[in-house]
């Protein structure tokens, strides 16, 4: 290893820790401002009237931007992605409060300490399953009506909510095979950040819908499939037919029964306003050691972060070693004379540099691929193979044209043929820019892929999300996938700079400089 690797590794070193120092130096200062003693509690409760032109976080997509707008509207409201963001913001006093299903409250209070809730006055919503709007999806929905009536009628339904919705974590363990399977297995999608319709718990999901769901698969002889993915992607896969089904409390509107059939309410909910309450007194230290405990300790959540850093690096390896191949050898075709191949590798090239990655992977899962029982990972290897061989076609055809073409002539000159003057003189002096690039293009694959979860895959970032959304703790889920991807392009950097060495013209072997063809 030289000293400008070495040097440039230190740096590296030098710059995480420093991060690390920086972001524990501002979670200590917000930790110690925010921290709230007995003094400091609210001597009246906040009503819904001190909130006419108050800052109201809402939930992006869900029914309770209609709640808030007509109920607040003087009121400042800002979009959040995330159950566990809207907590984040109204603990760091970025919002005042947040609207949200009130069954989505009772379970926040396990786990949190110094929030309360406001009922909102005639808010109530009707959670539902959506199906899609064929003839199987008719089917179900028909059946699934007959299964809500049935479970309403004979107390079923009540004692689940009352399983999944109490004051205590339920300790129960989902039998998803307990179908028959003599109807056909059902694909459920699912949002397992939706905690408690559905959600990971012990490394399985569980949760009132998932229960649900698997009750009426025993009682109609359908075997389950589980498919777990970013909610904004769930009602496109059900309208494609890529899915059956979903449930993961979904609130029914008017505009997604446009798109999806929805059953009958199986939860009817009411609306209530999330807002800083008392308590929640935790120090800095105290704090810390509860976000490790919730992050890595329980449920063996640090299994997660491995499997979910495994599928990363399966992803981002497959689609570079398949993208390598495809750039490498459009390029080669390129120069086989045929004037059609550069062509295509231009139009090629600039197709993929102008659509976005998500979009890409979309469309080859849910329209492409629709029909076929094909695994995320493997799409998403697919996806990336064809944007990572377009960005290697390119960086190749600008490395080589950079190369004098005195240094071809020369070579035929000295009796090479121009196959084996490219292979020996050309591309070896090429490598020397094109590795750089390359390297760079590989990090930029790797961090690309925190996007699967759009299409039901569970890599690091998506597990990261799932941890925050279920523990409802931001520091450590988010510092940690941070670590690890760093030390992922750590490991590029290394490896890739091993192999740009090869190619360094200083330190080549002089009994094997080239001097002519053995005739």
């Amino acid at each position: 290893m030289n000293r400008k690797m070495i040097s440039h590794l230190r740096k590296r070193a030098l710059l995480l820790v420093l991060t690390l120092v920086f972001i524990l130096g501002a979670c200590f200062i917000g930790g110690c401002s925010g921290e709230k003693t007995d003094g400091d509690s609210p001597a009246k409760k906040m009503t819904l009237e001190d909130l006419e032109h108050a800052r109201l976080g809402i939930l992006t997509g869900s029914v309770q931007e209609k709640v808030l707008r007509e109920n607040f509207p003087e009121a400042d409201f800002k979009n959040i992605d995330e159950i566990a963001d809207l907590i984040l913001n109204l603990q760091q006093n970025k919002i005042d409060g947040f609207s949200i299903n009130r069954s989505f409250y009772m379970v926040m209070r396990r786990d949190i300490e110094g929030i309360d809730s406001i009922d909102i006055p005639n808010a109530t919503t009707n959670l539902g399953i959506a199906f899609g709007r064929n003839e199987r999806g008719e089917t179900l929905k028909v059946q699934m009506d007959e299964f809500i009536e049935k479970i309403n009628s004979d107390g079923t339904a009540d004692a689940m909510y009352e399983l999944w919705m109490g004051e205590e974590e339920p300790d129960v363990k989902l039998d998803y095979g307990s179908g028959t399977g003599e109807n056909g297995t059902i694909v459920l999608a699912i949002s397992a950040d939706s905690k408690p319709y559905a959600y990971m718990l012990n490394g399985e999901y569980v949760g009132y819908d998932i229960d649900l769901v698997i009750r009426f698969c025993e009682e109609y002889g359908y075997g389950l499939q589980i498919e777990n993915m970013t909610f904004s992607s769930i009602l496109p896969g059900i309208a494609t037919g890529k899915y059956d089904l979903a449930a993961c409390g979904i609130d029914i509107t008017p505009e997604r029964a446009e798109a999806v059939l929805f059953s009958e309410p199986h939860v009817i909910d009411r609306s209530v306003m999330v807002i800083r309450g008392d308590g929640g007194g935790e120090t800095f230290l105290e704090s810390i050691a509860d976000g490790f405990d919730k992050t890595f300790i329980r449920e063996g959540r640090w299994q997660l972060i491995l499997r979910g850093t495994g599928i990363t690096l399966l992803i981002t390896a497959v689609s570079a070693a398949a993208g390598t191949a495809l750039g490498f050898g459009l390029y080669l075709l390129s120069r086989t004379g045929k004037k059609a191949v550069p062509a295509i590798g231009t139009v090629y090239k600039k197709l993929i540099s102008a659509l976005p990655d998500v979009l890409l992977l979309m469309v080859l899962f849910y329209v492409v691929f629709a029909g076929l029982s094909i695994d995320g990972i493997w799409v998403a290897c697919i996806g990336f193979a064809i944007i990572f061989g377009a960005f290697v076609y390119g960086d190749l055809e600008l490395a080589v044209s950079g190369i004098d073409k005195g240094q071809l002539e020369g070579a035929l000159a000295l009796g090479y043929t121009d196959k084996l003057a490219f292979y020996k003189i050309v591309l070896p002096q090429a490598m020397r820019s094109f590795i750089p690039t390359y390297q760079g293009e590989l990090v930029s694959l790797l961090k690309s892929t925190a996007i699967v979860g759009y299409i039901a895959v569970e890599d690091l970032t998506k597990i990261s999300d799932i941890i925050r959304s279920n523990s409802y703790e931001a520091f450590f889920p988010l510092i940690a996938s941070s670590a690890i991807y760093f030390l992922l392009t750590w490991i590029i950097a290394l490896v890739i700079g091993r192999v740009d060495l090869k190619f360094d013209w200083k330190r080549r072997n002089k009994k094997k400089i080239l001097k002519g063809i053995k005739l």
